[in-house]
């Protein structure tokens, strides 16, 4: 269209909503955004703002700066090298709706993109280096699981309904007591179902052989919780980076390895198989004694929670967008359960089953050293 074809107006006409770009910016500015997208998952985008620095931008959700406090209180700690972002600056304030965070880009590439192509002396260099990092990690340890600034953690581990991120709908609890005790009353319902039972001594004597033989969690230790091979950026057969530490905190000493075991891929089980064997102990262990113990409540809370039992209200709702535009017309949509709402979590139990608890000891089941 020549210039002096426009309708009046049609300079301001919006040609992406996503970055504000009109027609006039097209038209007259001798300008090409230096600022990309580069990584979108769920409400969440990653800017990258020239070579060197990336913007992270998010619903300030409850898990607000957990990435940043973390590696912050790692940058504050001497005496490791466990290698993080260089640099991180929060723009945004506790109230904000939005969570801004400056980060430096880490140099490098994700380990997924390279791991298929590496010989067997540097697969065996990187598991030595990532050895090394878990091991500085795990010294780092609290009395009580929390985040490292002493709030609780969000329960991405068992009692989580639709998503690991935050906000959840249970916290963890400071210990094995407080973690099953706030999520005893689906994990009775789940064992209601599971032995076609509503009689309560029976359910309540099940729940206490669940506690009786779920793992020890002492010590909690620094735990990343996410290290799948996106989050280890790696450049010149080194580790530059493990980045994304929004799940982080002080976790059981089992659950780091847990997660490797849930999410396992053969590149994972390549990497981590042979170093968990050397700083966590046997494999057959772990499985028998931690592993199959966690999965056995994970399934009873799954019985317990799921619909009928559990509802959430609005989790269904989602404003559609239009498309795109009318030669490029892909449409998606905004999810209640994304924007940063926190769900309610309405349950709709047999009120025949007791929900008392008479307890009992903190721990359980046979203690593996992690």
């Amino acid at each position: 269209m020549a210039f002096d074809q426009r309708e009046p107006g049609e300079d301001e006409k919006q040609l992406c909503w996503n970055c504000g770009w009109k027609v006039k910016n097209e038209i007259f500015a001798s300008y090409g955004s230096r600022i990309r997208i580069v990584h979108t998952s769920l409400n969440v985008g990653i800017w990258q703002i020239g070579s060197k620095w990336m913007i992270r931008d998010q619903p300030n959700d409850q898990s607000m700066g957990n990435d940043f406090m973390t590696q912050n209180f790692l940058r504050e700690q001497s005496g490791h090298s466990i290698p993080i972002l260089k640099e991180m600056r929060l723009l945004s304030e506790p109230t904000d709706k939005v969570c801004l965070t400056l980060m430096s880009r880490a140099q490098g590439v994700g380990l997924d993109t390279v791991w298929a192509d590496l010989s067997v002396e540097q697969k065996a260099s990187y598991r030595h280096q990532m050895r090394d990092i878990l091991k500085q990690m795990r010294s780092f340890t609290s009395p009580v699981c929390a985040k490292v600034n002493g709030d609780l953690m969000n329960d991405g581990t068992i009692g989580y309904c639709h998503r690991r991120s935050p906000p959840s709908c249970y916290k963890m609890g400071r210990t094995n007591d407080e973690w099953l005790e706030n999520i005893s009353r689906e994990l009775r319902q789940g064992l209601s179902e599971k032995h076609d039972t509503k009689d309560p001594v029976l359910i309540e004597e099940k729940f206490q052989e669940l506690k009786k033989n779920f793992p020890r969690s002492e010590p909690y230790v620094l735990t990343h919780c996410d290290l799948n091979f996106t989050n280890i950026i790696v450049k010149d057969d080194k580790i530059e980076a493990i980045i994304d530490w929004e799940y982080a905190g002080y976790m059981p000493w089992w659950v780091e390895r847990y997660f490797t075991e849930v999410g396992g891929t053969d590149q994972s089980d390549e990497l981590f198989g042979p170093l968990w064997e050397e700083i966590g102990g046997d494999h057959q262990t772990f499985i028998d004694h931690i592993f199959q113990p966690v999965r056995q409540v994970v399934s009873t809370w799954k019985g317990g929670s799921w619909n009928p039992n559990v509802t959430h209200p609005n989790k269904g709702n989602k404003w559609l967008r239009p498309g795109f535009c009318k030669c490029q017309p892909y449409a998606g949509s905004f999810e209640y359960t994304l924007i940063g709402k926190e769900l309610e979590h309405v349950t709709h139990f047999d009120t025949c089953i007791s929900l008392t608890d008479p307890g009992v000891s903190e721990g359980g089941g046979v203690d593996v050293d992690g």
